[in-house]
Parts: C-alpha cells; structure tokens; sequence
C-alpha cells in the first residue's frame, strides 16, 4: 500500500508540473469549485500534523502555485484594480480585523467556527477570485466554464432524484445516503448535505446551460433542453423555497434585460401581477409545504424568519457600529431570547444559528461590515450591468454579463432566508462568475485607454469575428 501511494504521489507532482507549465487559471478555478464541492471531506481527508487536507484545499494550493507562477513568468497581465476590487479589499481587511478583535465565545455550538468561516467563506473564496480575474479570457474557455457547470448541474439533480426516491445505488458519492450525516435527509440536498445549497449550485448551473444553449449547435441544444429540464426536477425536489424563489426572480432579471425598453414596464407589472395572484392561490400550500426532515410544519420555520429580525433588530441597537463581533451570533443572541414583551415567539432560536446572510452580517460586524458587504454586492452588479450594455463588447461577453447578474439574484433571494457564509461552497460559485465578470471589465477599460496606433494588438475579446458582430446580442443570449 505504502508503494501504490508513492507511486500516485509521483504521479500525481509529474501532472501538477506539467499543468504549472500549460494550464489554465480558468479551468483551475472551476475544477477547483466543482470537485471540492462534490469530494468533500466526508469523502476523503487526510490530516498533516495540525493541518486537515481534502480535495478543495488541495486544488486551492495548486491554483494559487498556478498563479505565483504565472506571475513570475511574467505572463499574468496587470488589469487596474476596479472600484468593487478595492471594496472586496477593505471587506476582507475589516473582517479580519473585527475578528481578531472580537474575543472567544464563552459558549460553543456554533455549526462553523469562527476562524474556519472567515478562511473558507471570504479568504479562499477571494483567492479564487484573484487567480479567475487575473486568467486568460477567451470566448472558448468562457464556453468550457459553462460547459462544466453544465455538467455538474445534470450531475447534481440526477443525484437529487435519486435521493428522494431512494434509489441509493444511483447516488455517488455514498456518504450521501448517511442519515446521520448533515441535514435534510429526506430531501435532495447533494455532496454538501444541504438543500440549499444544492439548490443554489442547481440554480446557477441551469443558467449557464441557458446560455450555453444559446451558442450551441441544434444537437447540442436538444442535449441542453434536456439538461435543464432535469435541473428543474432537480431543483424542485430540494424542497427549498428559497432557491425555487431565487430561480424565479433571475428569470424576472434575464428577461428584463432582453426586453426592449418600451416593454419593461408592463414586464415589470405583470411579474407583480402575477407575483400578488400566485401568493393568493398557493401562498398557504408552500407556507405549510410538507418536509420530511422537519420534525413539525415547515410553517414553522416560516414563523421564525420573524424572530430572527426581532432579536436581530434588538442587538443592532445595543451595538449597531461594530456589531456583537464576528460569528458571535450563536450565543450573544442568547440573552435577548428571554424577552416577553411582545407575542414572537423566540425560544425555538436557541439552537439555530442565523438565517438570513444580510442580518447576520449586520449584527456581527454592525454598519461598517454591513454597508461594505453590500457595497460590494451593488458593486458586483453595477459591472455586471456595464458588460451587458457594452454594445463594442462580443455577444459571449454581454451574456457572461447577463450571467453574472443572474448569479447574484440568486445568491442574493436566497442570503435572504439562510445564512450562507456558513456554507463556503455558495462564495465560490459567486466568485468564480463574477471573478471572470471584473476581468472582462477590466479588460475592456484598458483597451478603451491604450493609444489608437496599438488597437491591433489589443486581445481578442475586443475584436469579435465578423459573424459574431453581426448577431443580435439578445438572441444570442
């Protein structure tokens, strides 16, 4: 056994050498984010001394040594730092700083410790961020990012069916049929053992093979059509309002934006139309949706997003600048839960940790951590608004726009019923999309600033084929 390993770790260095030599920062970054979110450690951890190793670290190290490497090469191209960039920057510092500032808690049961959510929720996914903005962006690796997540999404909800239906045979990897293992047992709930979760990568995954499916070929599109139809299956069998309203409202923002302007409008009414009429019809069947793995109602947990604001509104007031500190919440809201002057019921928060990203954010880094988080959110979205209305940009890259607002609705619907820097795997998918999003950014403001006399040799997302400066953007999308 011992020789097997050597000879896989030899094998394996060769590999790393050769792609440190030829590879992609792009494609890094996205195997980086779908295979650490399928092998977790409950598939495979191996512990170095103090240090615990599984396939997402392992795959980090090698993208930031990608990276290094690119740099001292001097193959890595120097793109001015964009308004969101230097956002991104004092968020990190500022959490890191109220982290270190902010003492012990006197009562562990937090699901993530503090020091393990600031690394693998903000820092790792930043460095993704970094090494996927800093890559070469081309219209054909843009198609194979797509393409994975693609994949990955028809992955995921197959797995999911076959979750529900207890077809265990079907599932991989194994340790997902463990009762015993995370939450939501019961539900489609994925490699991370959590519904959401896998709703959100559900969600994201359908939109890349939406646009995807705009550039395809007709076989590739009848292939496409049918993976999306799966994703719905899948994303419906996780049982999570959240994600299925996350997924609703980033149809809203795409068809926003491929309306022309004189239709916005009685777009816009229509969706509150419909918005007011659906919670009328069914509002109570989605309220009092059935779940296996609740031990009541799940119109209970419905009825506890309202006790989280109260109690969250109480703290914010006792220290509303610099918050309780940073992952705090758990037990600095234990002493508000005895509050009986109004009729919320609050007891049932003892043992939860916060559902909702934005008022977590909040109460444990107060206003400063709060206008930065959402700051960098607008920022985010602001870029991606420009890619989609820079008419002298290529069709691939306005969708990657569009794509990128996408993500950000449905990351933002659903921070707004579960606290998401919890779960580290959500900040990867936002920062690998919007990573490439402020690269072309980037990209196409440096172009836009060289001297005339050096347009020939600007990169190619600027110089799109003659086809492709024919087509209709929107259709393309």
């Amino acid at each position: 056994m011992p020789i097997l390993l050597l000879i896989g770790a030899l094998a394996a260095t060769v590999w790393a050498l050769v792609y440190l030599r030829y590879g992609s920062l792009l494609l890094c970054g996205t195997a980086f984010v779908l295979l650490g979110y399928v092998f977790t450690n409950n598939f495979w951890q191996f512990d170095v001394g103090p240090v615990s190793l599984n396939c997402a670290r392992v795959l980090l190290v090698g993208l930031v040594l990608l990276l290094l490497c690119r740099w001292w090469q001097g193959q890595l191209p120097l793109r001015p730092l964009q308004g969101a960039d230097w956002i991104g920057l004092l968020l990190l510092g500022y959490l890191a700083v109220r982290f270190l500032l902010t003492p012990a808690a006197p009562v562990a049961g937090a699901s993530a410790p503090p020091g393990w959510r600031l690394v693998a929720s903000f820092f790792m996914p930043a460095a993704l961020y970094v090494a996927v903005r800093g890559a070469e962006l081309t219209e054909r690796q843009w198609r194979w990012v797509l393409g994975c997540l693609s994949g990955l999404g028809v992955y995921l909800a197959v797995t999911g069916v076959a979750e529900v239906h207890g077809h265990w045979w079907a599932v991989f990897p194994q340790f997902i049929a463990d009762p015993d293992l995370g939450t939501h047992f019961g539900r489609a709930r994925g490699p991370a053992l959590l519904s959401v979760s896998l709703g959100v990568y559900l969600a994201i995954c359908l939109w890349a093979t939406w646009f995807l499916w705009g550039c395809a070929g007709r076989t590739q599109r009848v292939l496409l059509g049918a993976a999306l139809v799966v994703m719905v299956v899948g994303l419906y069998y996780t049982y999570t309002r959240s994600t299925w309203l996350g997924l609703l409202a980033g149809c809203a923002v795409v068809a926003w934006w491929r309306l022309p302007r004189s239709w916005r409008p009685v777009f816009l009414t229509g969706v509150l139309g419909l918005g007011l009429v659906g919670t009328i019809a069914v509002g109570e069947q989605i309220v009092h949706l059935g779940r296996q793995d609740t031990d009541g109602s799940s119109s209970h947990s419905v009825s506890q997003r309202a006790s989280f604001a109260y109690v969250s509104l109480r703290m914010f007031v006792d220290r509303p600048l610099w918050g309780c500190g940073f992952g705090r919440f758990y037990d600095a809201k234990l002493p508000y839960l005895s509050d009986r002057s109004q009729p919320i019921e609050l007891e049932s928060l003892r043992n939860l940790d916060h559902h909702n990203t934005f008022l977590s954010v909040l109460v444990e880094t107060g206003l400063v951590g709060f206008t930065l988080f959402v700051a960098l959110l607008l920022a985010w979205a602001r870029a991606a608004c420009h890619g989609v209305r820079d008419s002298q940009a290529p069709p691939w890259v306005r969708c990657q726009g569009l794509f990128a607002l996408a993500v950000l609705t449905t990351y933002g619907v659903n921070a707004m019923f579960h606290d998401l820097t919890l779960s580290p795997n959500e900040q990867w998918l936002l920062c690998l999309s919007l990573g490439v999003t402020m690269g072309l950014l980037s990209m196409a403001r440096r172009a836009a600033a060289a001297p005339v006399q050096h347009s020939a040799s600007l990169p190619d997302v600027w110089q799109p084929s003659p086809r492709a400066a024919m087509e209709d953007p929107r259709a393309f999308c």
